[in-house]
């Protein structure tokens, strides 16, 4: 689990981290310099010492697209992930999770990807303001699929992202960002707040999750 406000040094090693991950997932230097539209040079940078005169600050914003893109990649391989959130999360949610075809949507009604783990579908529904499908194609209302999950936890990191979504399709991003601030977490840290993936995973402050769902009122 990722500090809430990491420092120069902590940055450096989370992002070397982060492409370390990416290496060995297939996702190369190339494809990583396509992603954040970043020269391969820019990208070294970023993961030099924060003390040496090379060493450029990596953006908030294309370290969270590389972790999405390493998240996106680390669901796909199934069984490692699902053990790891069973044994943080609690193996006694395992009984009524089951593994069938789920399928999340965004908004717009279009895919946000398909998975046979539950909670990440859930997870990619709410950060898009979506609903789940599963089976042929049948709606999976929102209420069942929280019950099947049956996790405390899962449902404060599921509040926090529809309230989060909300906040964005209102246009009011830039609200979430403040709360953030304002209950100690950092820029880099921000993105990861209520993620599923519970390595880089930032915990949720219940002050800040009050406040963000009454902002989203």
């Amino acid at each position: 689990m990722l500090q809430m406000d990491l420092i120069p040094e902590q940055i450096v090693s989370h992002y070397r981290d982060v492409a370390t991950m990416l290496t060995n997932l297939g996702c190369g230097p190339k494809t990583r310099s396509a992603l954040t539209h970043k020269s391969g040079q820019t990208l070294k940078q970023y993961g030099t010492t924060h003390t040496s005169a090379q060493h450029r600050l990596v953006p908030a914003e294309d370290l969270q697209v590389l972790r999405d893109e390493a998240t996106r990649l680390h669901w796909e391989l199934v069984d490692r992930p699902i053990s790891r959130w069973f044994s943080i999360e609690g193996y006694g949610v395992a009984k009524a999770i089951r593994p069938e075809r789920y399928t999340a949507f965004g908004a717009d009604q279009l895919s946000r990807g398909t998975h046979t783990f539950l909670p990440r579908v859930i997870e990619l529904s709410e950060n898009n303001g979506g609903y789940v499908h599963h089976r042929n194609n049948e709606l999976f209302p929102m209420e069942e699929a929280m019950a099947r999950v049956g996790s405390p936890r899962f449902e404060e990191r599921s509040r926090w992202r529809r309230a989060r979504f909300r906040l964005r399709a209102a246009g009011r991003e830039h609200v979430v960002t403040e709360i953030a601030h304002a209950h100690g977490y950092g820029p880099h840290s921000i993105g990861q707040i209520a993620s599923e993936y519970e390595q880089w995973r930032v915990g949720i402050k219940p002050a800040a999750l009050d406040a963000l769902e009454e902002a989203a009122r």
